[in-house]
């Protein structure tokens, strides 16, 4: 397999979605006669709680003095180190600093917003590449009974997952609304994040009760609370409008989230005039013009991302998907390359250039990739090898 090794790159968060729909029937097809539906709606959910677990961070806060006062938990929603947490999280708050599950630390660079009522902040820490949450979803179309999970640091026991079920997602408390869940949550969970079992977070654990009476009497907790995520969003909404391009930044992500693709493209624009490098200002707009079906501005968009940071991984594989969008399929590969060379051991990565392969009928290539993705993910490469052996 010819694969130069570039300098550095990329990561995908999504397979090819640009194919055309007959080559998108025919892999979901193969897809689910390899391994059963249940099997893949498995693989998608673990996948789902796996990507949203890097984006959670612990959140360690000091005096200032510089001691310790109080731990939380917060998560990403960027790639630039903006993080949401609980207001209480940070009171007293002299400094911080937020380290996640794989061992990356970063130190609070500024407190962006905070509103106490709702109790949530935003805290910009010194970062520019830090993974993120799949993406803010709709706290109002939550049903009871619905599967959730919840991501946070309790008692200190950071990347800690649970899983349960939404038992209220109106719940009334001192005249608030909260989403009551099941997924247990202790001590230091506050801040983090509760997902739906596609991965969108829907709200920010805050609270808990312990059962206080009866056999089960001390027993682990089961009546949990999470400030609803369309809170956060009507929140900042109203907040008045700042000249710091992060805050710009942040309203295209929550416009961008309710598929208000002209208010995010406004915000995204206001952005990236007051920081030119601002690679993930340029990644939303692009995301906004290719809703739109504006390929135009979405290839225009994604190649300034990548000017503005060369070594984005993320700029380089949205680059890539609008190449084939705007028809520039050689430069999609070119693309593509490149954010394998800056990311070679990411499976990701891996797995949807082998899907590129595919669709452009390269299977030697193909099968190198997914040779590599078999021993990182079993489970995906047994799917790519199902859908390489059915195109022959």
């Amino acid at each position: 397999m010819n694969i130069p090794h570039e300098e550095n790159p990329s990561k995908p968060k999504s397979i090819i979605k640009r194919y055309t729909k007959e080559l998108l029937i025919a892999l979901v097809l193969a897809i689910v006669a390899a391994i059963g539906f249940e099997r893949w709606e498995g693989w998608s959910y673990q996948k789902a709680i796996n990507n949203n677990l890097n984006a959670v961070a612990t959140i360690v806060v000091y005096d200032r003095a510089g001691r310790p006062i109080s731990q939380g938990s917060g998560f990403f929603i960027n790639s630039s180190g903006l993080l949401i947490t609980n207001a209480h999280v940070i009171r007293d708050m002299g400094s911080a600093h937020a380290k996640l599950k794989s061992g990356a630390y970063y130190e609070l660079q500024s407190l962006k917003s905070i509103n106490s009522d709702l109790d949530i902040a935003v805290l910009q820490f010194d970062a520019n590449e830090t993974p993120c949450v799949k993406g803010l979803g709709n706290s109002d179309e939550v049903v009871p009974g619905e599967k959730v999970f919840a991501i946070g640091t309790p008692v200190g026991q950071e990347g800690t997952v649970s899983e349960g079920n939404i038992s209220n997602p109106t719940r009334d408390v001192g005249g608030r609304r909260f989403l009551q869940f099941t997924a247990p949550i202790s001590p230091g969970s506050s801040g983090g994040g509760l997902f739906e079992k596609t991965g969108y977070i829907i709200g920010v654990t805050t609270a808990s009760l312990n059962i206080q009476e009866g056999e089960q009497a001390g027993s682990a907790q089961n009546i949990n609370f999470a400030i609803p995520i369309n809170e956060l969003k009507k929140s900042f909404d109203e907040t008045p409008k700042s000249t710091d391009a992060a805050s710009y930044y942040f309203k295209g992500t929550l416009a961008e989230n309710r598929k208000e693709w002209n208010d995010a493209i406004r915000y995204f624009s206001r952005a990236v005039e007051l920081d030119s490098l601002n690679a993930d200002a340029y990644i939303g707009l692009g995301s906004c013009y290719f809703a739109k079906r504006d390929y135009k501005h979405e290839y225009e968009s994604y190649l300034a991302a990548t000017l503005a940071d060369p070594n984005n991984s993320e700029a380089f594989y949205y680059y890539a998907t609008s190449c084939e969008d705007y028809g520039q399929y050689k430069e999609a590969g070119r693309a593509f390359l490149k954010s394998y060379t800056l990311d070679p051991e990411d499976k990701d990565v891996i797995h949807d250039f082998a899907l590129y392969y595919l669709a452009v009928g390269d299977k030697e290539d193909a099968a190198t990739l997914i040779n590599k993705l078999s021993g990182l993910d079993p489970g995906w490469g047994a799917v790519l090898k199902s859908i390489l052996q059915k195109s022959k």
